[in-house]
């Protein structure tokens, strides 16, 4: 079955499914609206209700808030049609085209397991998706289970590749390290805005924990295609411990391409014959980069972390436009 969706102040019209999102139905038919995480967390594809019934798919979603219901503003990355609906986009020039959304059936062909309770997952689609390194995948799990993972790969083929960690009582990270290769799952792909920027100048990428899967996958397109930012490039990955250090083997491997890169990595908890930094991220941060208000950043962890390091750039008077970050929890 499907629905009329009507975007307004365009006046276009195009085709909803049931099982899909106002946003999804957008960039599948190449109408851009606003977005950024997809996930009901920052709020930024947020449009007005002018007419019809929307059911939420998330309802206790970050960005969900009694307010916005009493003005008619809903989600559009989690709210899905059940008649035919108007909405009006905010404000903004939104007419830049957008990579359309894609949905696939995905075959898991190999888990490799890197760390302590961390794998690198390999999927197959039928078809190569077109993605930027640095964004990311929402996989369904099971029924209303939908997880956000980082691809870790380059684009151009038909893989898919995610590092992930299963947590003890984490529904979603148990459900995706139980699954076992020749499992299928449907994947939408892509999402998000934490892609590498080519313009000449410092850089200085922020991985912790499983944040690394994007950060890998910048530094890989970085290495790939021989981009030389003219000014050093600082690699900072932080861990609890040396083994939790997962995939810095492939990692360390793509920043020998890259021009003027050193790795930096750093553990909390530092046994004697630790070679490296100790201590948080930030404080590798604070010791490695001088000017940061001259650099640019890319930061992906868990939120804490990701949190933490935009508060120390933030009383570093380092320009927002110059962070560029994602944090899962």
């Amino acid at each position: 079955m499907t629905r009329q969706l009507r975007i307004e102040p365009d006046g276009v019209a195009i085709d909803a499914t049931e099982h899909e999102t106002i946003l999804q139905a957008a960039r599948r038919s190449g109408v851009a609206l606003p977005y950024e995480c997809g996930w009901g967390s920052c709020g930024s594809c947020k449009v007005t209700l002018v007419d019809g019934q929307v059911a939420l798919i998330f309802p206790s979603a970050p960005a969900v808030n009694p307010r916005d219901a009493r003005r008619n503003r809903i989600l559009a990355c989690q709210s899905r049609a059940v008649s035919d609906v108007t909405i009006a986009r905010g404000a903004g020039d939104w007419s830049a085209p957008t990579p359309r959304c894609v949905e696939q059936q995905a075959i898991l062909r190999e888990v490799e397991h890197l760390a302590p309770e961390i794998r690198q997952f390999t999927f197959e689609t039928a078809a190569p998706i077109d993605f930027r390194p640095g964004q990311y995948a929402i996989l369904h799990l099971g029924e209303g289970l939908r997880r956000c993972y980082s691809m870790c790969n380059l684009p151009g083929s038909a893989i898919l590749q995610f590092i992930a960690k299963r947590y003890d009582g984490g529904h979603g990270s148990n459900t995706l390290a139980a699954l076992q290769p020749g499992a299928r799952i449907t994947v939408e792909v892509p999402f998000g805005t934490c892609t590498l920027r080519r313009q000449p100048g410092r850089k200085v990428f922020v991985a912790g924990g499983t944040g690394l899967a994007p950060i890998l996958s910048m530094i890989r397109e970085a290495a790939q295609t021989q981009l030389d930012f003219g000014s050093p490039v600082d690699v900072i990955y932080g861990a609890r411990a040396p083994a939790d250090l997962a995939a810095a083997d492939m990692l360390e491997a793509a920043i020998a391409h890259v021009a003027h890169s050193r790795y930096l990595p750093v553990v909390e908890q530092a046994p004697a014959s630790w070679p490296h930094a100790a201590g948080f991220i930030t404080d590798a941060i604070k010791a490695t980069v001088t000017d940061p208000a001259a650099a640019e950043f890319y930061v992906a962890g868990p939120p804490v972390m990701v949190n933490a390091v935009k508060a120390l750039l933030r009383s570093a008077d380092v320009p927002i436009t110059q962070v560029h970050y994602d944090s899962f929890g």
